[in-house]
This record gives structure tokens, C-alpha cells and sequence, in this order.
């Protein structure tokens, strides 16, 4: 089977518990397929839920064998997740968003993330 590499997937509309299974169930099969990296395009996300940060960060961090990179996060994906956050983890929460908002560089499959600094 011919597959781009990295394969490009443009996440649209908002981004939720049920989004999230999906996303992982698929990554799931592309990388038991043989795919190795995968490029998620958030441009056309209309807002980013909680569980669907947290997921996003799950997915790069993740056991899997696949790289996986994000790019396209704005600042309005996150803002109604962010004024309904309790006040105490807003700012956790931008922190998390801030790296998709920024970009992560491109994992490397198979690797164990850096150690973060206190």
C-alpha cells in the first residue's frame, strides 16, 4: 500500500472525548499498518475540549511507534476550555496548550522524552 509520508490528517470542528478515541483508534491502525510518522493539522479546529489537549499530548508522548507532529493550534482553540478551567489550573492549561500553539519539533519514533528541568 503507497502511503504519503508523514501522512497528514486536518482535524476539523471540536475536539472531544469521542474525537479523541477516534484519533487514537486510527493512529493505532496506521502504525500497525506500518505507517511511521503522522502529521495532524489543526487549522480547522474550532475549539480544543480538555480531554482533547490532554489527548493531543498522549498521542506525542505516547508508547507508539509512529512519530507523531502537530502544527496549526491557535490561541482560539483553546479559549473556552481555558475561561471555564478552575482558576488554579489555567495556568497548567496554557502551559499544555502553549507547546501545540507553538509547535513541538517532530518526535523521533521509538524515543524516550527528554527529562524536564525543575
Amino acid at each position: 500500500m503507497y502511503a504519503e509520508t508523514p501522512r497528514t490528517i486536518l482535524l476539523a470542528g471540536a475536539l472531544g472525548s469521542f474525537e479523541m478515541v477516534s484519533i487514537t483508534y486510527y493512529c493505532e491502525q496506521l502504525a500497525r499498518s506500518g505507517q511511521h510518522e503522522l502529521h495532524l493539522n489543526m487549522t480547522a479546529v474550532t475549539d480544543c475540549h480538555r480531554v482533547g489537549l490532554d489527548g493531543l499530548h498522549a498521542l506525542i508522548a505516547g508508547p507508539s511507534t509512529m512519530a507523531i507532529s502537530i502544527s496549526g493550534a491557535r490561541w482560539a482553540h483553546f479559549m473556552l476550555m481555558l475561561s471555564t478551567a478552575p482558576m488554579l489550573e489555567v495556568r497548567a492549561l496554557c502551559d499544555s496548550a502553549r507547546t501545540l500553539v507553538r509547535g513541538l519539533p517532530p518526535p523521533i519514533a521509538g524515543a524516550t522524552p527528554e527529562p524536564e528541568l525543575a
